[in-house]
């Protein structure tokens, strides 16, 4: 994932502009994207901090619920990179970052194995109470609890699941439950949090001041 600016008339410069740019050397135009990367990438950085997206409404919010902050750390691979002195690129130096930005910043969704998520949460805490996560994937796959009155079973509610089972029969039901399902992976939607990006106007605007400090 990453941001992509051309200095053209269609995207960031008039036709006084262009001629000025390509008239400087190499070295100078290098220099002038450059700035506008770090310009941009401080940006996206500030859009992080406060949680908000290109045109400056809030990030969706967690699925769970949680009201952490979300892609702190996106903003610090951000890296410029200009190609052959007339094209800015910015975007993050690992693939696999550069894969989870793209993800947020257009939405979509996951696929998560158990495999996965142990490598990602490591050693589990069998005998402490079972967590909200593995709660609502129980729910999700019919769990239910002996009803307090009458006769049958009922929807279990999470705080329910919590208080009454550990980690380790909650995932021992959840396997039970996928395998007789067959569900051995499954799809996790993420919502589109763009933090990265900026209008013709501004990028226009910033990039006539850039040059004219190189000029000066």
């Amino acid at each position: 994932m990453s941001l992509v600016i051309t200095p053209n008339k269609h995207q960031a410069l008039s036709v006084k502009n262009q001629l000025l740019l390509l008239s400087l050397p190499a070295n100078k135009r290098t220099r002038i994207l450059k700035t506008l990367g770090r310009h941009e990438r401080q940006l996206a950085r500030k859009r992080i901090r406060s949680q908000t997206t290109v045109d400056g409404s809030k990030f969706a919010g967690r699925a769970n619920g949680k009201k952490a902050k979300m892609l702190k750390r996106m903003g610090r691979t951000l890296e410029p990179f200009v190609k052959k002195a007339n094209r800015l690129e910015l975007k993050h130096k690992q693939t696999s970052v550069g894969r989870i930005a793209a993800l947020h910043q257009d939405g979509g969704s996951e696929t998560m194995t158990a495999g996965r998520m142990a490598r990602i949460h490591g050693m589990v805490d069998y005998d402490a109470p079972a967590t909200r996560s593995q709660a609502k994937a129980l729910i999700a796959l019919g769990y239910k609890t002996k009803k307090t009155k009458g006769k049958g079973y009922r929807r279990a509610t999470i705080t329910e699941i919590v208080a009454n089972l550990n980690q380790r029969k909650a995932g021992f039901i959840l396997k039970t439950l996928r395998d007789n399902s067959r569900k051995t992976r499954w799809s996790i939607p993420v919502k589109a949090r763009p933090f990265l990006g900026d209008s013709t106007v501004n990028v226009q605007r910033e990039l006539v001041k850039i040059i004219k400090s190189v000029n000066s």
